[in-house]
């Protein structure tokens, strides 16, 4: 039996390798809501639309200035 689970979640650590920041820095963003995260059994987890959403925001921030 094959079973093939996609999943629209990320792990704070796979945040930080996607973004090359440290996990910290991904926890910052997190606390001060700037990626937003759900806690579940005491790890965050990012939704890939928010991260999605996170890195548009910073690039139309960075091409306006």
């Amino acid at each position: 039996m094959n079973y093939n689970i996609q999943t629209n979640f990320f792990n704070v650590k796979e945040v930080s390798v996607f973004l090359k920041l440290s996990a910290l820095t991904v926890y910052k963003y997190i606390s001060e809501k700037k990626i937003k995260a759900i806690q579940f059994g005491g790890r965050y987890l990012i939704d890939k639309s928010s991260l999605n959403k996170f890195v548009k925001e910073r690039k139309l921030s960075k091409s306006s200035t």
